[in-house]
């Protein structure tokens, strides 16, 4: 079934993001945007916001090693900084491996331990929100915005986003492709090259086009097979 735009801004959304999050856009166009209203991607203050992060991004990727003297510590306080500045909310072992792509940046809450592989993209018109211990294969998208599937609606240039929400202890294999609403449970894993476009319930392995629970695992499973003791 088509996704469909939300008729009503979602006040909780809006106050929960203004509260929590970073960097954020003002403005009408930025509430609608992230309540799944329709809302229009031109409006000068969302322009304005991913034309300024789409640089800092590639900032971030050309940060050099030698520039720090060599210095590990050094080299990955100057990336904590420059993700300060992308993200809406991050913790200091947040690792993300140039180069990575958003929208706006300031929709991504990530918890403890946040590993991003190369090549991430999230488009992150509406909040994408990650657990702790979350692992990202490279090349993997997050994909909260999508479009009328009438060609009349799209041709007047509105857009709507659902988010995306992620549990915490997941694995996501290369490849991976999450669209816009989906919710995936603690402990899930997406095999390479999955796309994923319903809800993952916790502690189950997914894969294919469109993604099937293949394993459901218990959390005592869970936990053995990876090395947990409690």
């Amino acid at each position: 079934m088509p996704q469909i735009p939300e008729t009503e801004l979602n006040p909780e959304r809006i106050a929960w993001a203004r509260e929590n999050l970073k960097n954020l856009p003002e403005g009408d166009a930025y509430d609608q945007m992230i309540s799944g209203v329709a809302y229009d991607y031109t409006d000068s203050n969302l322009y304005m916001r991913r034309l300024t992060v789409h640089e800092m991004t590639d900032d971030y990727r050309l940060l050099r090693f030698r520039d720090s003297n060599f210095d590990v510590t050094m080299h990955r306080a100057r990336r904590n900084k420059f993700l300060e500045r992308i993200l809406g909310k991050m913790d200091k072992s947040t690792f993300i491996e140039p180069p990575f792509f958003v929208d706006y940046g300031s929709n991504i809450s990530v918890g403890k331990n946040f590993y991003a592989n190369f090549n991430t993209t999230f488009l992150d018109c509406s909040l994408i929100t990650f657990g702790d211990n979350v692992l990202i294969g490279p090349n993997c998208s997050f994909i909260t915005v999508t479009h009328p599937t009438d060609p009349t609606e799209r041709a007047k240039g509105l857009e709507f986003a659902k988010p995306i929400n992620i549990g915490s202890r997941t694995w996501f294999g290369a490849n991976v492709t999450v669209m816009p609403g989906v919710t995936i449970g603690d402990g899930a894993v997406c095999a390479a090259g999955t796309v994923i476009t319903k809800d993952v319930p916790a502690n189950t392995v997914v894969m294919g086009v469109p993604a099937k629970v293949v394993e459901h695992m218990t959390p005592e499973q869970f936990k053995k097979e990876n090395g947990e003791s409690k």
